[in-house]
């Protein structure tokens, strides 16, 4: 039986500190290299990039919480599920109602992801900015007016802050069909990220994709937070890492180490020598 494992990055394969520690990067590119089909699903883009490097993943990965197919073997993305232009444009409008704009993203498969702006909210928006503002895969524009058209793609808005000030924009955005708000808590701060993408783009549908591209039988994942609840309930073994959000435990059908201590990869070490299949 050929099984796909995906992990997320942020609060589950790295630690604390965003890194990837050199024992979960030695242990799992071994297991890559004897023939484990292993890749991630992430909120993150291509900010993902020397994560996948340093565990020499060799098929496609999951992007910004499904909306983007990244194959690491020709650098391209290889699969995009945009919004259409009318959610696009009640969100923006939500978010004007409420004065709080985001980070708007758009897609171009010639030229990658243009991210627009009006003004940076606080520290952690800036510091967001400044780490990635000079990345040659992502141009950052400042604007005076966000809008959408036609010509635009666009796949994913972001943005962070208190829980209370996102918290009622979250629920307004809930109620349009075609659009997939998540609001969870930020894994290196104590403000929250808002998420909003196609309801057509999830960890879960972008998972499921890679499974059909793979011809896998079956798929393992590992998940720490609320965004990653969809993918634990497709999964046929849905794990959490024991330093979970709470609320995510109920989700999953088994509970391993922490993630600092490098939970993922100390279970697929320890269970390496047997099929996770049987599971």
């Amino acid at each position: 039986m050929k099984t796909l494992y995906v992990s997320d990055l942020d609060g589950t394969l790295l630690d604390r500190n965003a890194k990837l520690s050199p024992r979960s990067a030695s242990i799992i590119s071994d297991l890559i290299k004897n023939g484990m089909l292993f890749s991630v699903a992430t909120a993150r883009s291509r900010s993902c990039i020397d994560i996948l490097n340093q565990l020499n993943i060799n098929i496609p990965c999951v992007q910004l919480n499904g909306v983007l197919i990244y194959d690491s073997n020709t650098q391209k993305y290889i699969g995009c599920t945009p919004m259409d232009t009318g959610t696009a444009d009640s969100i923006i409008q939500i978010l004007k109602s409420f004065n709080r704009m985001s980070f708007v993203y758009k897609f171009d498969k010639d030229c990658g992801i243009n991210v627009e702006f009006e003004k940076l909210q606080n520290q952690v928006e800036r510091d967001f900015f400044n780490a990635r503002k000079d990345q040659d895969y992502k141009s950052f524009r400042q604007v005076a007016d966000i809008s959408a058209s036609d010509d635009d793609r666009i796949i994913y808005f972001t943005m962070v802050d208190s829980y209370d000030r996102l918290e009622p924009i979250y629920k307004q955005i809930k109620t349009l069909p075609y659009a997939k708000p998540t609001l969870y808590r930020d894994n290196y701060s104590d403000l929250y990220f808002l998420e909003v993408f196609s309801s057509e783009a999830t960890k879960a549908n972008g998972v499921l994709k890679l499974k059909e591209m793979l011809h896998a039988d079956k798929v393992v994942s590992f998940g720490d937070n609320l965004n990653d609840v969809d993918m634990l309930k497709v999964s046929d073994v849905g794990i959490a890492v024991g330093d979970c959000v709470e609320e995510v435990k109920q989700y999953a059908d088994i509970i391993i180490g922490n993630s600092y201590e490098d939970g993922v990869a100390e279970f697929l070490l320890a269970h390496s020598k047997n099929s996770i299949s049987d599971f």
